[in-house]
């Protein structure tokens, strides 16, 4: 598998989107929740739970992306199912936009997400053939 300085660095950022998105709004919805979730154009939630779990798994998920980096040839199930979870998000901002529960800014965090979950189909399509060598090995040793 041949990798480049691109991929390496596709990880990389995706790992600072999720850092640099997920841990100032966990911050601000934790001290500012009356003035974070109107900026974003949603209702003050009565249980800040969800979001924080929403929050810690962005995080994580920022640290798989390092992790890819650091060896773009392994981990790409953290890829497969970021780009999962990344889509899934977009989905949640459309609907929160339509229903009116979220804004034009959310709906740019959805996008952002959308774009990578697409570079990273990309790459996974790019590296197929070292993916689907690794999934069939797995899938063999337990059978």
């Amino acid at each position: 598998m041949k990798t480049t300085n691109y991929d390496k660095n596709l990880f990389i950022i995706a790992s600072l989107w999720n850092f640099g998105a997920a841990i100032p709004s966990w911050i601000g919805m934790l001290l500012i929740p009356d003035i974070l979730f109107p900026y974003f154009g949603m209702p003050i939630a009565t249980s800040l739970f969800p979001f924080n779990a929403m929050f810690s798994l962005i995080i994580v998920f920022g640290i798989g992306y390092l992790m890819v980096s650091e060896n773009v040839t392994q981990n790409h199930a953290i890829i497969f199912t970021g780009m999962i979870g990344k889509v899934l998000f977009f989905c949640n901002c459309l609907i929160a936009l339509f229903i009116q529960q979220g804004n034009l800014l959310l709906m740019f965090t959805g996008v952002v997400d959308l774009i990578f979950a697409v570079l990273f189909l990309q790459f996974l399509r790019k590296n197929k053939y070292a993916f689907i060598k690794r999934t069939e090995k797995t899938v063999a040793i337990k059978s």
